[in-house]
């Protein structure tokens, strides 16, 4: 549920970022990194401050009975989500939904590799078996390898097809796998639904500051709207459309999906974990396959569904198998060391 979830957001956040572009008349062929970070961070401040709400006044006593070091705890987390979140969404206005989706999942790779260099916490086999099988899910996916003459093979203009958007994405997906990493951490020692307010709290105050630190320095020459102000984004937010599909990401792609994750990911090992969110991108490219037409109807914007590919099938079938192979019980209790008690 929390990858179905995760998956309905990519191509809303897509659709987001074209509303702002629209609003403030930017081609998204001239627009600057300035703007995009600009972008990103006013929606991610606005969605987890409404998320931050929704959870003051559906979940009060997770704010009362939090403790000190679930406060902390969350906040660590809240970091290393916030910066993958933000080049995430940097990244989305590149590229298609899916594709940012698939790429999003490398965290599965990257958390037994983080795991191993700094806990010292060695996978079982079946972990880095579903890890590799999750990576070439995703490299035959984005079209780096592909069918040809009976055989796979790489792609002649594989250098061509990545791109910057692939690049922030990749790098947010190791953000995401050090914010799995403290969730399995912290979450043996405390509550770990707990630390979902210090989370929300952190993420939204991260935002908010981005979004300031943009707006009343110079910087805010450099995003090709010199005279924007507060004001400007204030009357983007309240349009009816783009309200709704903020508020559809605070309560169910943030309340619901984290307080979920927060709350079941230490049941399982943090590799396990990552494989199982490599899941998101099969949701991802399914919502993609009619979400988008709906969306233009609801924005204005023109949007098409993203079509089934050979590539698209493939990599789903790889991930899903890797998720079966990361969860197979080892025979050997030696091999499962992240699931010892520390």
């Amino acid at each position: 549920m929390v990858n179905a979830l995760w998956g309905f957001s990519f191509p809303v956040v897509k659709a987001l970022n074209e509303m702002a572009d629209l609003h403030f008349g930017i081609a998204s062929a001239a627009e600057s990194t300035t703007f995009r970070v600009l972008v990103s961070s006013w929606m991610i401040a606005v969605r987890f401050s409404i998320a931050l709400l929704l959870l003051v006044v559906l979940w009060n006593r997770l704010f009362r009975e939090a403790t000190r070091q679930e406060w902390l705890a969350g906040c660590y987390i809240g970091w290393m989500f916030y910066l993958g979140l933000l080049l995430q969404v940097i990244g989305l206005a590149t590229i298609p939904a899916s594709r940012s989706g698939f790429l999003t999942s490398l965290t599965a790779v990257f958390t037994p590799l983080f795991a191993v260099l700094i806990f010292r916490r060695f996978p079982s086999r079946w972990i880095v078996a579903g890890a590799v099988l999750a990576v070439l899910g995703v490299v035959v996916l984005t079209g780096l390898i592909v069918f040809e003459g009976n055989r796979l093979q790489m792609a002649e203009d594989a250098a061509d097809r990545w791109t910057l958007g692939d690049t922030l994405t990749t790098a947010g997906s190791m953000f995401f796998a050090f914010q799995v990493l403290l969730l399995d951490h912290f979450g043996k020692r405390v509550r770990s639904i707990s630390v979902t307010p210090g989370m929300f709290l952190t993420t939204a105050i991260l935002g908010w500051l981005t979004t300031l630190i943009i707006l009343a320095t110079p910087l805010r020459a450099s995003t090709g709207v010199p005279a924007m102000h507060f004001g400007d984004w204030w009357s983007l937010t309240i349009q009816p459309a783009y309200l709704v599909l903020l508020f559809a990401l605070a309560s169910f792609c943030s309340l619901l999906s984290f307080g979920w994750m927060n709350k079941y990911q230490p049941a399982v090992t943090a590799s396990q974990a990552a494989v199982i969110y490599s899941l998101e991108p099969v949701f991802a490219s399914s919502w993609a396959l009619f979400l988008p037409q709906w969306l233009g109807g609801l924005t204005g914007l023109i949007h098409e569904n993203e079509q089934v590919t050979w590539s698209l099938l493939a990599g789903g079938v790889m991930i899903l198998i890797a998720n079966v192979v990361a969860l197979y019980p080892s025979p050997n209790p030696s091999e499962e060391s992240e699931s010892v008690p520390r």
